[in-house]
């Protein structure tokens, strides 16, 4: 039995731009631009319509972003094949976020609370935070050069970002039980100073960091007309990024006082584009490297995680030294920010031969003209990704021996076994810390996609295309969102440092989508009388078509209590205590479902002089309302006690999120728009 619950919720903008272009002689301009934004949502951190996993009130906060940028560019052209522009820019961005007293359960507080796999029952844990107010400047220049067949670029920025961060996650400390049972035991007549939480963590620390990343880039480039047909495209991009170094080291690692730069980030570029049969026919090929910076996220991590500037210390239920120091349900720990017991807090740092991620991507494709208006494209699009940033725990030791489990099935009866070997907690290499995580570029993903693609320029009043995409995405799981921002969390591999052993379809993968559109501009009639220029004609009918192969997930167990004997961690069935993935079921192996789409609107042009029209516009989106789901119930089995049982309702849809506005479902809109 569910039980609803609204919440109130609301979303106010402020925008502005404003921008002034100057010339003031032939061979020079100026423009200066300036943007505002101001955000204020209450209880705005999740944007979905529906939830049903507790988000809505066990995770959320009030939003408010308030951002700044102003931009000054000066174009001048010395000669007449010189052009020549420099620009400087300015970013502010500031983002707070608190959780609204109203969320705030009188009975428990601000802590975090999780009980035999729900999770979001307490308060969001990473909140208050000020993550980050952001001051950014950048100065560029561009020069184009034409000589002969050659048309030359050569260029470079400097971007200096300087990041105030003001959050302290988990504060107020996470509960996490096995089971009702236990909970309940520890919520209510609890006079004996029961501790029967599966794990307990908390956060100590300085929340105030201040980190400064330095971008320096140049490039050259040239476009040449080798002959009339044949044009060729050929440059490098050099890139390379300066950090501030942190202040604060933890002795025992020295290590967390350097994040290293590397120096050798070179990136070729090439492109031809070879015309044929009388220029109906179009051959274009590209290959080029892509380097990644890095997130501004993980250089955060590096400064508070070194289990010094901040300690997360984190309590294991099976161990009596950690119970024995833990706190009593509802209570958090005080006073031991300075002296945690041995073993329940990580360090994080890079690898000292850590580099930016790359991708080398390549494409190969053919446009033909069928008819005057009709062109088909079949392209080839090639994708591979390298270095790409992984967690290893240094601490975790060797595998030991190996644990049996038993496989139930839905009636209770034995249909299999699962054999794994274990990390255990005798094995660990340095009892005074709990993980050791490095950062390193352990991780790939592999794209291999084809496209076609019809369009059909403006003719008897309509024009359209139709596009259909076959594509393969593959990662080592290494996920989306945070888990590629902060790396905070420790590893997310099965085993430590395989990480090909997670190799499977990426969470992004979508094996075929189609997408057909149309616009409609008909003439009714040729006359030029008010009710023909205003009623009958000036109508646009735009339709877009959205068909798409599932998405998939991730199916997961849920681990009550400790999975076995010595386990070295407790949420996992091998005893490594990061991913929650059916070690014997691939990733991303969960269908979420099809994704079908139809998005429809009708405008009315009402010219009011010949520069100035008004368009009146109506727009439904997912007009059939069709359901596309997000997400899915993914617990496939939950362990205890050495035998692993179904979950029901595997598969089953759970969330139905969509962009802009946090739904799926069908929507309408009117609006108004004045061209002049």
């Amino acid at each position: 039995m569910y039980k609803r619950q609204v919440l109130d919720r609301r979303a106010d903008s402020e925008l502005g731009f404003g921008k002034i272009d100057w010339r003031p002689t032939e061979r020079d301009s100026f423009s200066f631009s300036f943007n505002y934004l101001r955000w204020i949502s209450p209880n705005g951190i999740q944007t979905q319509a529906v939830l049903n996993n507790g988000n809505g009130v066990g995770n959320n906060a009030n939003s408010t972003v308030r951002t700044r940028y102003g931009r000054i560019s000066w174009t001048t052209i010395p000669s007449s094949t010189v052009v020549n522009e420099v620009r400087y820019g300015w970013f502010k961005d500031r983002l707070f976020d608190d959780v609204a007293e109203s969320l705030i359960p009188a009975a428990t507080g601000r802590i975090q609370l999780s009980v035999q796999g729900q999770n979001n029952l307490g308060v969001a844990d990473a909140y208050p935070r000020l993550n980050p107010s952001e001051n950014k400047h950048q100065i560029a220049d561009n020069l184009t050069w034409t000589i002969g067949k050659h048309t030359w670029k050569f260029g470079g920025d400097f971007v200096n970002a300087k990041d105030y961060n003001d959050i302290l996650r988990n504060r107020n400390g996470t509960y996490s039980y096995a089971n009702f049972t236990n909970f309940a035991l520890d919520f209510s007549g609890n006079t004996a100073g029961g501790k029967r939480w599966q794990s307990f963590s908390q956060r100590f620390g300085n929340p105030i960091a201040v980190t400064t990343i330095r971008d320096y880039s140049f490039y050259a480039q040239d476009q040449f007309r080798m002959t009339k047909n044949l044009t060729i495209n050929y440059g490098i991009r050099y890139e390379y990024s300066n950090f501030s170094q942190p202040k604060v080291v933890n002795p025992d690692y020295p290590q967390t006082g350097r994040i290293p730069t590397y120096g050798k980030n070179w990136a070729p570029r090439i492109g031809l584009a070879y015309a044929m049969n009388n220029n109906k026919t179009v051959v274009r090929a590209g290959y080029g490297m892509f380097y990644a910076r890095y997130p501004g996220g993980m250089i955060n991590t590096f400064f508070l995680e070194n289990g010094v500037y901040q300690k997360q210390i984190s309590l294991n239920g099976a161990i009596a030294t950690d119970v024995a120091a833990g706190p009593v349900f509802p209570a958090i720990l005080a006073g031991i920010d300075r002296n945690p017991p041995a073993g329940t807090v990580d360090v994080t740092f890079a690898a000292p031969d850590m580099r930016n991620p790359y991708t080398q991507q390549g494409d190969l494709g053919i446009e033909h003209e069928l008819t005057r208006n009709i062109g088909l494209t079949v392209s080839y699009l090639w994708s591979r990704g390298a270095q790409l940033f992984t967690v290893r725990d240094l601490n975790i030791g060797p595998l030991g021996a190996p644990v049996t489990y038993r496989i139930n099935d839905t009636a209770g009866n034995q249909a299999g076994s699962y054999t794994t070997d274990t990390y255990r907690l005798a094995n660990r290499v340095d009892t005074r810390w709990r993980r050791v995580n490095q950062v390193e570029n352990g991780g790939r993903t592999y794209y291999d996609g084809l496209v076609v693609q019809m369009r059909k320029r403006f003719s008897a009043g309509w024009d359209g295309s139709v596009a259909y995409t076959w594509s393969h995405a593959i990662d080592f799981n290494q996920g989306g969102g945070n888990n590629n921002i902060f790396f905070s969390g420790g590893p997310n591999s099965m085993y430590n440092g395989n990480y090909a052993n997670d190799k499977s379809s990426s969470a992004l993968d979508q094996r075929h989508r189609f997408v057909g559109t149309a616009i409609f501009t008909p003439t009714f009639t040729k006359k030029t009388d008010w009710a023909s220029k205003y009623l009958i004609n000036n109508w646009q009918m735009s339709n877009i078509v959205t068909l798409g192969s599932s998405f998939a997930q991730t199916p997961t167990i849920f681990v009550s209590g400790n999975p076995f004997a010595g386990a070295a961690l407790n949420t996992s069935l091998n005893g490594f205590g990061t991913s929650t993935r059916v070690p014997f079921l691939q990733a991303n192996s969960l269908d979420i479902g099809l994704q079908r789409r139809w998005d429809a609107r009708i405008t009315k042009i009402i010219p009011i002089t010949e520069r100035f029209q008004t368009f009146l516009n109506f727009e439904a989106f997912n007009v059939l309302n069709t359901s596309i789901f997000s997400f899915v119930n993914g617990q496939a089995f939950s362990a205890a006690n050495g035998v692993l049982t179904p979950t029901a309702r595997l598969g089953e849809a759970m969330a139905s999120q969509g962009f802009p506005d946090g739904t799926a479902n069908r929507r309408a809109q009117v609006s108004v728009r004045l061209v002049f």
